[in-house]
């Protein structure tokens, strides 16, 4: 649409420009009109001018058709032609300016009759057929004037067509031809061409150009084109570049604009990070937790970088309400800090604040789609995918399990670790042999168990035992002849027959009441169950209470708590369970880092604290490097690096901000928690 609404504008000056630009002298190959004559075509050119286009044909049909072989004849019919397309009958103007081209081909009127045409086929969005006009057009012909207004012309139709290259070439052609009073008007139309090169074809043009027109603008778009990949260093390169080669450019003014704006932006003060965590409201605890692991994170990057300046920590409060949040990003944006951690709970709203801006930002959230809001947007915390992708990679790779079920709460949390869970298992060739769900509400899970293991639908009827009448039997009786010989080889049928209607039960009857309870069809080697502790605390004794015994069991992040072990107890076994920190990790930076922590906060440290050091340290890592000193290289700095060791495991961050973790996977049994090593 805006587009169009483009093309439409600059038609109307175009034809604007047209019909006002100075008369061409006609070549007197005719004889003049008599003064009566004269008069005549003087009163139809005072009706055109004064837009009385009814009144202007009358007179110029009539001087045509009075005088049809003196030097103004093509000029009226050429007029006819032009009230015809301010009328928008196209076709009928053109066939008016063709008997111009045709009867007087070599005066002045039959160039512009051809430019007419080609105006006509704009006006009336027959862009295709206007661009093939304009290539038949013998250029050799038509004077300057005339060639500018073809160029633009058809850089129009082009526009339209969005063959960018084509416009951009034919007003080119224009702009150079114009005078150097008539290239501000032309100037609009090239930059929207040149707007929409390709950046490889400005490069080729900058190079073939040598400085010639349009250099500048090139030069000055493939800065705007460098901005909007956040290149902000190359694009102040190139715009500084523009400033120095085209002083008198009509763009300098804003080129020069732009590079403060940037230098402004883009660069940060020394090597400070900001913090924006819930220190007050409901989510506070959370926020002072991440806040110690900063801390120490801080302090632990000055012993081993000692950075010149040292680092700093800017800490706002985003008092658990997602506006405080959003603010608080703006506010340490301008503070110049290079990054900024955090927020837990309000991380849409500054995820957009801190995009919006261009400060990189990594949020300590599990809300979906928080990366998707830009590409200065991180996150860096423990999600459903990677859970399901350690546990299925484990399981299928290391264990070579192939059959997995599935027992899930009704809600939201259950849901999307069973569609997570089953998408990995096809990725990783194995099947999903059964899922069931369960109310979350409820205690007793028999239910959805027996469904799983085929005890809970009753045997079919066509599958059970079955007595037989008389009449039944001797209808079988070729059948079973078929299958082990006649049942009855002589004589009369047993005595126990009577009637017909007395049923012959071959002593199934007898069989079917001292059968033992079904057996369950364990099909799966691999349970997973995606709940609370409580919830999976009273489900595992369930399952062993109907011999779901020989399986593993495969849980979340929840499981990782005492109340699954005092629920189930020695039920637990084969049980593994993904982290995204184990405190008790014989890694070495584990070790130095609880050590390190308790020291300072007595306690030892959990998840919140770990994934909120890892993540100033990746900043201080990054943002000490002599090479960075702007937030678009710190962002692209993030996702270059090679996976960062941290304490929650090995940490890259993918093209779409998310982060990709090596977490760790426990073995859960009756007596506690214990890592699961390669």
């Amino acid at each position: 649409m805006k587009n169009k609404c483009y093309i439409a504008v600059l038609l109307c000056l175009a034809l604007l420009f047209a019909a006002c630009a100075p008369k061409e002298k006609p070549t007197p190959e005719v004889a003049r009109p008599a003064k009566e004559g004269r008069a005549l075509f003087e009163d139809a050119e005072q009706k055109f001018r004064q837009s009385r286009y009814s009144e202007a044909q009358a007179l110029y049909s009539k001087y045509a058709e009075n005088y049809p072989d003196t030097d103004l004849t093509p000029a009226a019919v050429l007029k006819l032609g032009i009230i015809r397309s301010e009328r928008e009958e196209f076709e009928k103007a053109r066939r008016l300016y063709q008997k111009v081209i045709s009867e007087y081909p070599d005066t002045s009127y039959a160039q512009k009759a051809r430019v007419k045409i080609l105006a006509s086929y704009v006006n009336q969005g027959k862009f295709r057929t206007a661009a093939d006009w304009r290539s038949r057009m013998d250029t050799e012909r038509l004077g300057p004037g005339m060639r500018l207004r073809a160029d633009l012309l058809a850089g129009d139709a082009y526009m339209a067509l969005e063959q960018y290259e084509r416009a951009y070439q034919f007003f080119t052609a224009a702009y150079r031809a114009a005078q150097r009073d008539q290239r501000k008007e032309f100037a609009d139309r090239l930059l929207a061409a040149i707007a929409n090169l390709e950046p490889a074809y400005i490069e080729s043009e900058l190079d073939s150009l040598e400085g010639k027109p349009p250099s500048g603008f090139l030069m000055f778009q493939q800065g705007l084109n460098l901005m909007s990949e956040h290149r902000i260093g190359d694009a102040l390169s190139v715009l500084k570049k523009f400033r120095r080669r085209f002083a008198e450019h009509p763009l300098a003014e804003e080129a020069k604009k732009q590079i403060v704006a940037l230098t402004s932006e883009a660069f940060f003060e020394g090597h400070t990070l900001g913090c924006v965590l819930p220190l007050s409201g409901k989510y506070r605890v959370f926020g002072h937790k991440a806040l110690r692991g900063i801390e120490l994170a801080l302090a632990a990057a000055s012993r081993q970088i000692n950075p010149e300046p040292p680092f700093k920590i800017l800490v706002r409060d985003s008092e658990s309400d997602p506006e405080t949040a959003r603010k608080a990003v703006e506010e340490l944006a301008d503070k110049k800090v290079a990054a900024i951690v955090g927020p837990i709970e309000a991380a849409p709203e500054a995820a957009s604040a801190a995009q919006k801006i261009g400060v990189p930002i990594i949020t300590l959230t599990q809300k979906a789609g928080i990366a998707e809001r830009g590409d200065y947007v991180f996150r860096n915390f423990l999600t459903p995918n990677m859970q399901v992708s350690a546990i299925v990679d484990y399981t299928t790779g290391r264990l070579g399990i192939r059959r997995f079920a599935v027992l899930y709460p009704d809600e939201a949390y259950g849901r999307i670790f069973l569609h997570r869970f089953w998408d990995r298992l096809i990725e990783n060739n194995a099947r999903l042999v059964g899922a069931e769900s369960y109310n979350p509400a409820h205690t007793d899970f028999s239910e959805p168990i027996k469904k799983l293991v085929g005890l809970y639908y009753e045997l079919p009827e066509d599958l059970k035992p079955k007595t037989m009448t008389l009449d039944e039997l001797k209808s079988l009786s070729e059948t079973l002849e078929v299958y082990g010989g006649l049942l009855f080889s002589s004589g009369p049928f047993p005595d126990q027959i009577k009637k017909k209607s007395e049923p012959f039960d071959f002593g199934l009857a007898e069989k079917e009441e001292s059968e033992e309870e079904p057996e369950p069809i364990v099909d799966f080697d691999a349970l997973l169950i995606p709940d609370a502790p409580d919830g999976a605390g009273l489900i595992i004794p369930q399952l062993r209470y109907y011999d779901i015994n020989d399986i593993y069991l495969l849980g979340t992040n929840l499981w990782h708590s005492q109340k699954l072990i005092d629920t189930a107890s020695h039920q637990i076994n084969k049980a593994i369970v993904p982290e995204g920190f184990y405190a008790d990790s014989s890694r070495k930076p584990v070790r130095e880092f609880v050590t390190s922590f308790k020291n300072v906060y007595g306690y030892k440290p959990g998840f919140i604290e770990a994934v909120s050091f890892d993540s100033a340290m990746i900043i201080c890592r990054q943002i000490s490097r002599k090479s960075i000193s702007t937030r678009p290289a710190l962002r692209q700095s993030f996702v270059e690096m090679p996976p960062f060791e941290g304490v929650t495991g090995q940490t890259r961050f993918l093209d779409t901000g998310e982060a990709e973790k090596s977490i760790y996977l426990l073995e859960a049994t009756g007596r506690g928690f214990s890592e699961i090593t390669n």
